[in-house]
């Protein structure tokens, strides 16, 4: 009797969803309160209230976050039957409170991040909200903030925000120097910043005092 009612309730939802793409939803093909089914996009970080999938081919408006799913490992393959698409404080993301997620198989190629500058990246931001990028910059670290948050400027002189649910802040420091960094690109508190993965920062040696650091200073380190 339990199976036939889950059956019963897959059925239901599925009969009231529109197929979606995660592009679609981020350029704007549906409204919030639209019930979708996403189906066979890739975990690419997991976090303690939902996960950050991805379809192919990565890139610009192909990522999104879903709220409520974590029992999944990154490279898990998903259908996200009857969820919710909703504007969380302007943040896209599918809740699947009332929708099945059903686990498809788990791929174990690597996920490739788009690669970006950093002016490329947050000269428009909006097309990589929960996308995995690569940020190519050099940069250094210039302040560290409240509740795991610090910024960097990059060599082209751009300030970039950080916060740390993958990456450990306790281990950051003023003058740090990164040759490039892997994150997911969030979005919260009307900022976009980069979560960066646990590995996912290049650490560089800085060979100029941090006093006498100038962008001339930063750019001429990674030459």
């Amino acid at each position: 009797m339990k199976r036939i009612a889950i059956a019963l309730l897959f059925v239901l939802i599925a009969a009231g969803a529109q197929a979606a793409s995660i592009y679609d939803i981020q350029t704007g093909v549906y409204t919030p309160g639209d019930i979708l089914d996403v189906t066979h996009v890739k975990v690419v970080a997991v976090r303690y209230n939902g996960v950050y999938v991805q379809e192919e081919p990565t890139g610009a408006y192909h990522g999104i976050w879903v709220y409520g799913p974590t029992d999944y490992v990154v490279g898990d393959i998903l259908d996200i039957i009857g969820g919710e698409y909703t504007e969380y404080y302007d943040l896209s993301e599918i809740l699947t409170e009332n929708a099945v997620v059903n686990f498809v198989a788990h791929c174990s190629d690597p996920i490739y991040p788009t690669m970006l500058t950093a002016e490329e990246l947050f000269g428009n931001p909006e097309p990589y909200e929960s996308c995995l990028v690569t940020v190519t910059d050099g940069m250094m670290v210039d302040a560290i903030g409240e509740y795991g948050q610090w910024t960097a400027i990059t060599e082209g002189g751009m300030t970039i925000d950080f916060d740390d649910y993958f990456y450990d802040a306790e281990t950051v420091a003023v003058g740090d120097c990164y040759n490039s960094v892997t994150a997911i690109l969030d979005y919260s508190y009307s900022l976009f910043k980069l979560q960066a993965l646990e590995e996912g920062i290049e650490l560089t040696d800085c060979t100029v005092a941090t006093d006498d650091m100038s962008f001339e200073g930063v750019k001429a380190m990674y030459r």
